[in-house]
């Protein structure tokens, strides 16, 4: 249990009254946020233990925001039928894409297959990209990440999530759920309520985006501008955009950059995205300009795929979620992501992930 002395929050720009602008600080010992990170791996499916077991647990509601869903054979399914089965009021909000048509059949299916368990589930407007992947639990835990649910993402590919027990943040992404529920081709603009500062102790930050926001790209900015010593990160995609200087994608990319000048220790471990070749151009290109820029870059072995969307700075703070650094996952996408400010036991486990991964990555150059 790690006791949080502050919790951060956002909320909607014109307010929705059911969201805090700030929460109210916590006394220690008074409040507490339990914190499980999930690292997806080779064989086995952690996240569908911890998922399913937090599923099986629910008394009330369950609210499911989601890029990709396959329901055959698929155990986290199992597990929210179930509890559909017991009277959990379960909904579920999935990707409409109208530039991917296998995207729309895929989780047409889905669809179609949890309604038919006595699931509520729909399609978001097609001109809009949900590329989330969040599960709210009794509007009292959150599970936020990169993982999608499907086989490869569940049971091959390497994944970074976090599940979170705190009302606060549960009641912050659920009004957040309610909404784009309400209307799913809604562009949310969203603001910081209250960023932590350095001393202030430790903090969840949610960072949803909707629509045209970029509060995910606004609050890593600023968190490498204060890093001291090290930011790892391990990332799926990143994008370079050098005719698009002012865009929020280059501003991630040039306070890296800046962090690395500085001395720190930067290092990104990246997919190399071989089984898309446009993906994989792009990573390419990115890894070149970071490394001439002085970020040391590794790729993963090209037989896997690291899905993950991590970053972890000076050993104690954790950002994760299902944000690529591309336009599109930055700056139009419906997305989720997560701050954990100030929480080495739990920056921990991610770095010894990193760690691993990193002794395992090949060189951009011999």
């Amino acid at each position: 249990m790690l006791s949080i002395a502050s919790l951060a929050l956002v909320s909607c720009s014109g307010g929705a009254p059911d969201v805090p602008a700030t929460a109210p600080a916590a006394a220690p010992g008074v409040a507490a946020a339990a914190v499980w990170p999930i690292l997806g791996r080779e064989t086995g499916c952690p996240y569908c233990n911890v998922v399913g077991t937090a599923f099986a647990r629910a008394s009330e509601s369950i609210d499911i925001l989601l890029a990709s869903l396959d329901a055959s054979a698929n155990p986290v399914v199992e597990a929210l039928v179930a509890a559909a089965g017991r009277g959990v009021a379960v909904r579920v909000l999935l990707d409409q894409s109208d530039f991917e048509p296998s995207i729309t059949t895929k989780n047409a299916l889905a669809r179609d297959y949890l309604v038919a368990h006595g699931v509520d589930a729909r399609l978001d407007d097609p001109a809009t990209t949900t590329h989330a992947k969040l599960a709210i639990v009794d509007r009292a835990a959150v599970v936020i990440g990169s993982t999608n649910w499907n086989r490869y993402a569940l049971f091959e590919h390497r994944q970074a999530d976090v599940l979170v027990e705190d009302g606060r943040l549960a009641a912050a992404y659920g009004a957040w759920f309610d909404r784009l529920w309400a209307d799913p081709a809604a562009r949310l603009p969203f603001a910081f309520a209250s960023p932590p500062s350095p001393g202030e102790g430790s903090a969840l930050v949610a960072l949803p985006d909707a629509g045209e926001s970029t509060l995910y790209a606004s609050f890593v900015v600023d968190a490498l501008g204060r890093a001291r010593r090290s930011v790892h990160a391990i990332l799926y995609r990143i994008s370079v955009y050098p005719q698009f200087a002012d865009s929020a994608t280059s501003d991630l990319v040039r306070a890296l950059v800046a962090a690395a000048g500085r001395g720190l220790d930067v290092r990104v471990l990246m997919d190399d995205c071989s089984f898309y070749a446009d993906s994989a151009q792009a990573n390419l290109e990115s890894a070149i300009y970071l490394y001439q820029s002085g970020v040391e870059v590794r790729f993963d072995d090209p037989a896997e795929t690291t899905h993950a969307k991590l970053l972890v700075i000076d050993g104690e703070t954790v950002i994760l979620g299902s944000t690529n650094w591309n336009y599109y996952s930055v700056e139009r996408n419906i997305e989720a992501n997560l701050a954990l400010v100030r929480m080495p036991e739990v920056a921990a486990t991610f770095e010894s992930s990193f760690a691993t991964l990193w002794a395992t990555g090949r060189a951009i150059v011999p």
